[in-house]
């Protein structure tokens, strides 16, 4: 039970970290009309960006009989909003050593997009993409992770949390506290092959949090962090994502392979 609450929580940070419209829903006491401000510059700012880079962390630590095992994750990918195109690399270990340390539990994945079309390379032992289609929304650029965690601050209650310093640098701080059916439907909307796994699942205390440059109203970070409870594990996550790069050249290239039919699966890779 662990183990499966464990692969559920970093699964679902997976999703998160392309998470798309989602509805309002919060009984938290009214925002900060600061927070307020800064969240409409920073999502004014964005949709003016047309490429950038991203580097994402994921830990999932989950227990049950007073024994805790760690999943980790780490990704790095780069989006045109232009060309409607990104991709991503992923680390995911299942296991309970660092990512550095190699072995079974670990798996490096390309994911690619290209307009209303995604490509994810299918973990080992088998081979072959996954090919999928991405939720469609008025803007492609709302499907990246730049306006991913904007959309779900949007559809939150935020609130100003001051000045903070990030790799030695000003930023401003604002956080938000997204309801369970905030995330849930975030999630299942996002899901494209299968169900998520969170039916029988309890997600709380989930918790939202954006670092913007207060002289270009851009984000450099943010974390999600949230906990879920299955039977008798639980398991706390925390994705924490950096933004750079904002305007520099990105070309994304699809692999031949992944466009192969018969190295393609429709319904998600196996094993999922």
């Amino acid at each position: 039970m662990r183990r499966a609450v464990l692969a559920l929580s970093l699964a679902l940070l997976v999703v998160l970290a392309g998470c798309t419209a989602l509805p309002f829903g919060d009984d938290r006491p009214p925002s900060d009309d600061r927070a307020l401000e800064t969240l409409d510059r920073t999502a004014a700012a964005a949709s003016d960006v047309e490429t950038y880079r991203f580097e994402a962390r994921m830990r999932a630590s989950a227990t049950a009989d007073d024994r805790e095992r760690t999943a980790t994750a780490e990704g790095s990918g780069a989006v045109n909003v232009s060309a409607e195109r990104l991709r991503a690399t992923t680390r995911v270990d299942d296991g309970d050593g660092p990512l550095a340390a190699g072995g079974e539990n670990e798996a490096t994945i390309e994911t690619y997009v290209d307009g209303n079309t995604s490509y994810r390379q299918c973990r080992p032992p088998w081979s072959g993409w996954a090919v999928e289609s991405v939720p469609e929304s008025d803007r492609w650029r709302d499907a990246t992770p730049l306006s991913n965690h904007l959309t779900l601050l949007e559809r939150s209650r935020v609130y100003w949390r001051g000045d903070r310093t990030v790799d030695g640098n000003r930023t401003v701080l604002i956080e938000a506290y997204p309801t369970r059916e905030t995330i849930q439907s975030l999630a299942e909307r996002r899901q494209t092959a299968g169900e998520t796994g969170l039916a029988d699942a309890s997600l709380e205390n989930a918790t939202a949090r954006l670092w913007v440059d207060p002289e270009t109203d851009l984000p450099v970070r943010s974390r999600l962090r949230l906990e879920i409870a299955r039977g008798d594990a639980t398991a706390t996550a925390t994705l924490t994502t950096t933004y750079r790069g904002y305007g520099e050249p990105v070309s994304v290239t699809i692999p031949p392979a992944a466009t192969v039919e018969e190295n393609q699966y429709e319904l998600g890779c196996p094993g999922d």
